[in-house]
């Protein structure tokens, strides 16, 4: 048994929810968290135990796998450093470098890695590789002793069963319970909003008597370092080492119970009430409405049935995964000075000119397509939360589309748009001036095209019928409808979520179809983005106009007659 002296302190204080104490007590190979929003799944859960796995497998080669190469970059690693830096006290230069070869006091990976760029190195010779679904080839032939995944409802299974054979065997790390172990969190996944929910099905793989096993002797192990803790600060170097002798077995036992273990747990926001007060239960009900609020903070299964949404037909089949360029994006590394550029777009003419469907309001919502042959494509979707409003959404596109060539741009949208000009405000020509002219008043180079001038209102049961046409592909005659499923998420998430409502008409007795709009008021700020029916909205009047429409309309007349002799 190593000696360790009275100045030594091999415990550490920790606060924790009752969860968080659960999973670090029980510390399984695999852990499978659903977690409500506000459980700090990566800045405390992951972070704390991708730290577990450094001390426990040194010189080993780690990943971080997310759905695209842009949401690791921007979303999921920062959250990860922040919890290391935030809350376990690593510095980044004593700690962990990234993006860059490790100092010589680091130690190295047994196996050595080629390129730092896209990778962050451990002071104990870890290296953590990052990984993408988009381009799951990137990550064959490299082995890799832990894998981790954050936001798990977005990632395919078919994409991930390739990457899973990385996780390989060396004898370096047999000893580790961690070995060739996963750890997988997300919210719980909404079938209905298209997430997938393979990770429901890994239930099966625990083993709830060992679980319990594994959680008392991991609590029998945490009184045990209280008490090497109290000895340590007392000086009391007899108890100490009779101590470390119990620790020595007991850790024994806890490496038997914990071998191969999966632990699956699904758990609501509750559990962090302390932290996040009552306050915060009871705003997150009033802003999202009781089934989002079922779903995003008590993890209870949504309700809304194929039959319940407004765009049916709407399926797999019309979103696309491999919009990005991963080769250029990867090219800047994980610290790289990387902008988010139309040039990074795989299925974008840059020699021709653009569409885009707005909408306006508190939440302006931009969505941009482009019509190529028989299809049609939604590239990017853009918004705008107040207090910005038209400024900042132009300085976005102009900003994201800057390598476009043809800098021309076919803008749709609801005649509210200009119904504002008596009063000096024409909404619609105020966001063509802003793509057009910069903040310094010089021309961008964009040229803009009002095409919704005068247009009739498109009402709720024309689009309703308009979209089933569209989505179900009878109508050889309209496009064929593809989106950009990482690109355009926001558009995503409004169009599955998008509830069906019908209203009875008391003098007549018949009923009209309309999409219900309801969170549109109801929802905070920072919840409409995915959450609500507006970029569903400006989704509509890119698609919706009369070329198309005519063809719908014209459609319906010629197939009254036989529907009506039947």
């Amino acid at each position: 048994m190593k000696h360790i002296s009275l100045e030594n302190k091999d415990v550490e204080g920790r606060y924790g929810t009752w969860v968080k104490q659960m999973i670090d007590m029980i510390a399984p190979k695999h852990l499978r968290l659903i977690a409500g929003r506000g459980m700090t799944k990566t800045t405390d859960v992951i972070a704390d135990r991708s730290i577990e796995v450094i001390y426990d497998m040194p010189r080993s080669l780690q990943a971080f796998v997310s759905d695209t190469y842009v949401n690791a970059r921007t979303n999921i690693i920062p959250s990860l450093i922040e919890g290391w830096r935030e809350y376990k006290g690593w510095k980044e230069g004593v700690h962990y470098v990234i993006d860059e070869r490790p100092p010589a006091s680091f130690d190295l990976p047994y196996k050595p890695i080629t390129t730092f760029k896209n990778t962050v190195s451990v002071f104990n010779g870890v290296g953590i590789l990052l990984g993408s679904l988009d381009q799951p080839s990137s990550m064959a032939g490299i082995s890799i002793q832990h894998l981790y995944g954050d936001e798990i409802k977005y990632h395919n299974k078919k994409k991930l069963d390739v990457i899973m054979p990385a996780l390989r065997g060396y004898n370096k790390f047999s000893h580790s319970p961690y070995y060739r172990g996963t750890t997988f969190t997300t919210d719980l996944p909404n079938l209905a909003q298209g997430d997938y929910s393979w990770i429901m099905d890994t239930e099966k793989d625990m083993d709830l008597e060992r679980c319990k096993k594994a959680l008392y002797v991991g609590f029998e192990l945490n009184e045990i370092n209280k008490k090497i803790y109290r000895a340590i600060k007392f000086k009391n170097k007899k108890q100490l080492e009779s101590l470390l002798r119990s620790k020595e077995k007991w850790t024994e036992k806890h490496i038997r119970c914990r071998k191969d273990l999966t632990f699956f747990y699904v758990v609501s926001s509750m559990a962090n009430v302390d932290i996040l007060t009552e306050g915060y239960i009871y705003d997150m009900l009033e802003n999202l409405g009781m089934e989002v609020f079922k779903q995003s903070v008590l993890s209870i299964k949504g309700t809304l049935e194929s039959g319940d949404k407004f765009y049916t037909g709407l399926a797999k089949e019309h979103f696309y995964a491999d919009g990005i360029n991963n080769t250029y994006v990867e090219s800047f590394g994980i610290k790289g000075d990387f902008k988010p550029s139309s040039i990074m777009l795989n299925h974008i003419d840059h020699s021709a000119q653009l569409d885009a469907g707005v909408d306006f309001g508190k939440m302006i919502s931009l969505v941009i397509g482009q019509e190529q042959g028989k299809q049609y494509r939604c590239l990017k979707s853009l918004f705008t939360l107040v207090p910005e409003s038209s400024r900042e959404l132009g300085d976005k596109f102009v900003t994201f589309f800057a390598p476009h060539k043809n800098k021309v741009l076919n803008m749709y949208y609801d005649r509210s748009g200009n119904q504002y000009q008596s009063n000096d405000r024409d909404w619609a020509s105020e966001v063509a001036d802003c793509i057009e002219i910069d903040r310094q008043g010089n021309r961008t180079g964009w040229k803009v095209n009002l095409m919704s001038r005068e247009q009739a209102t498109i009402y709720q049961h024309q689009e309703y019928k308009f979209m089933k046409q569209l989505l179900e592909g009878a109508n050889e005659k309209l496009p064929i409808l593809l989106i950009d499923q990482y690109q355009c998420r926001e558009l995503k998430g409004s169009l599955e979520m998008a509830k069906l409502k019908l209203k009875n008409d008391f003098k007549t007795g018949a009923s009209t179809i309309h999409k219900d709009k309801l969170n549109e008021k109801t929802l905070s700020l920072h919840e409409l983005p995915l959450n609500s029916t507006n970029l569903s909205d400006a989704f509509k009047y890119l698609m919706m106009r009369k070329r198309w429409t005519n063809i719908v309309q014209r459609v319906s007349i010629n197939i009254r007659p036989s529907l009506d002799g039947a």
